[in-house]
């Protein structure tokens, strides 16, 4: 769906080879369906495996875990990458009429054989900050990953600095 950068929570997300990302949030798909329902930024699949697709959720910042809002914004994070993760195998199942926007990379994608990483961006932490939101979002996110017999390592919390080195930005 795009070659262009994708910019969200004040950041660059870029580049990537053609065909390997979609922008499920700006989607006609999510569109149709969007009422009611949070979705993750955009779809990546990895450039060194494209059986390995990234689901990516960016912040521009996040509550500590003491502060009372941190069980909200971990329960946000969870239901937009469950529903990423449904609405990206639903769509490449054809369930949605608009299965052709997605790109032939991911309209090819052999789903038996697939794996899906949950990720989720924050601008500027620390990296020390980011064990207890990694802990928090595994837990919140056990029952997805049981369900669709994810691996242990899906679930991933980065920073810019991290994503960086990731190749997920610029």
């Amino acid at each position: 769906m795009t070659s262009e950068p994708i910019i969200e929570s004040g950041m660059k997300f870029d580049p990537y080879p053609e065909g390997h990302c979609f922008y499920i949030e700006k989607s006609e798909t999510y569109r149709k369906i969007q009422e009611g329902v949070k979705i993750a930024e955009f779809l990546l699949l990895h450039s060194q495996d494209e059986s390995i697709v990234w689901i990516v959720e960016a912040k521009q910042s996040s509550p500590r875990p003491e502060n009372q809002k941190f069980d909200g914004f971990i329960l946000e994070i969870q239901e937009k990458l469950t529903n990423a993760l449904t609405l990206t195998v639903t769509t490449c199942l054809q369930r949605h009429s608009t299965y052709e926007e997605l790109p032939n990379s991911f309209q090819t994608l052999d789903l038996k054989k697939a794996s899906f990483r949950l990720i989720l961006v924050i601008k500027g932490h620390q990296e020390a900050w980011l064990p207890p939101l990694q802990d928090a979002l595994k837990k919140a996110l056990k029952p997805t990953i049981k369900t669709w017999n994810l691996s242990a390592t899906s679930v991933v919390v980065l920073n810019e600095a991290m994503a960086k080195s990731q190749e997920l930005i610029s």
